[in-house]
């Protein structure tokens, strides 16, 4: 079943780096700038959270954007989200994840250092469930000693804690999308051409350190 499911995301997103195809692959210090249509249609989320209710069909949108890879837009709607509910951790996971572009190049310091503040103003607000904090930890390894730890290492390590994220909750189809997107980046970094990251049941990884 696992197998599957990873396979299932793993097509999703692979059916969607086509989309970035016909552009110039991003610099290292080139701003990640995209104009978008505001009305444009983008997939359906259900991801569930234990923010304010009233939140929950906003923050879905904005994991949307983040699939669609429209960071600018993932990261308003998740700051509205914020502005909504300041209780909602999760909305400052967005910010945080909006920063990171698993294909794209490596964030600016600027981004680095906004995603990194996102992560600790996630930590504070606090998430309602062991899930919720997971997704916080993992993200925090991305951002964690960024500026004495290089790109490809924080990425393995950000990588490794989805893997143990999607295992731990297999049914969690958004866990699945983001894992194989860390595979699919971890791919490029080593010009893996016999896709041998893709493989499942993948190797243990280290657990999450999580409360509760």
């Amino acid at each position: 079943m696992r197998r599957s499911l990873l396979i299932g995301a793993l097509l999703t997103v692979v059916l969607l780096v086509p989309l970035l195809c016909g552009a110039p692959p991003a610099r290292a210090q080139e701003p990640h700038t995209h104009q978008s249509d505001p009305t444009e249609k983008i997939g359906r989320v259900s991801f569930a959270v234990s923010c304010a209710p009233q939140v929950r069909s906003q923050f879905n949108r904005a994991v949307a954007w983040l699939h669609s890879f429209e960071y600018e837009e993932a990261e308003k709607g998740f700051e509205e989200v914020a502005a909504t509910d300041s209780r909602c951790g999760m909305a400052y996971w967005g910010v945080a994840m909006s920063n990171y572009h698993p294909l794209w190049a490596p964030p600016s310091a600027a981004e680095l250092k906004k995603g990194a503040k996102a992560v600790e103003k996630a930590k504070s607000v606090g998430a309602g469930t062991r899930r919720e904090k997971d997704y916080i930890a993992a993200i925090e390894l991305f951002y964690k000693d960024f500026d004495r730890l290089d790109h490809r290492t924080r990425t393995f390590a950000y990588s490794e804690a989805m893997e143990q994220i999607y295992q731990r909750y297999p049914a969690d189809r958004e866990a699945g999308v983001f894992y194989a997107l860390t595979l699919i980046a971890k791919g490029a970094m080593a010009s893996d051409k016999s896709y041998l990251n893709s493989r499942c049941p993948c190797p243990s990884a280290r657990g999450l350190r999580s409360e509760g």
